[in-house]
């Protein structure tokens, strides 16, 4: 990663969108212009009080949470009866430093009522291809691999306000 490095007079204004701040140990809160925020820490051997995830492991959340809302709103405008949706992802992390992800596995567990396969795998690779911009921005130096599962419902077995706007 090439950087380049200006020391400035320029305090952080509103087109910097995302701050983060050193809390103690080695804990920080990062906020974005919103006012969201996420506590950030490390376990204890390194210097942490593990009381929030790592930012390597922000980094797979984030992964997974841009490709399940471009799942999610493909599977809807293709007017699939999508119930769930949960995205579970790990990574093999480099040996050396930088311990970048070399790899990263997103398994989708996709629950609905009469789902199409063919809907639900272009759901999935028009995410990878062309909407996720986390895993754009990491497939440069990680390999993506996905797998998925449908697990069919019944009517009787919906939850009325599982995946619904409430």
């Amino acid at each position: 990663m090439e950087a380049s490095i200006d020391q400035t007079s320029e305090r952080p204004i509103s087109s910097y969108p995302v701050t983060v701040d050193w809390v103690r140990r080695m804990q920080f809160v990062a906020k974005d212009d919103k006012n969201h925020a996420i506590v950030l820490d490390t376990i204890p051997e390194n210097g942490g009080d593990n009381s929030g995830p790592t930012p390597a492991k922000i980094m797979l959340m984030a992964v997974a949470a841009c490709t399940s809302m471009d799942v999610v709103d493909i599977l809807r405008k293709s007017r699939q009866n999508l119930v769930a949706l949960s995205v579970s992802a790990r990574g093999v992390q480099n040996e050396e430093y930088p311990k970048y992800y070399k790899e990263i596995y997103l398994f989708y567990s996709v629950r609905g009522t009469n789902l199409d396969k063919s809907r639900v795998e272009r759901a999935i690779r028009l995410s990878e291809e062309k909407y996720c911009s986390v895993g754009a921005t990491l497939s440069g130096k990680a390999k993506i691999i996905i797998r998925y599962r449908i697990e069919e419902m019944t009517q009787d077995q919906v939850t009325p306000s599982i995946g619904k706007d409430v």
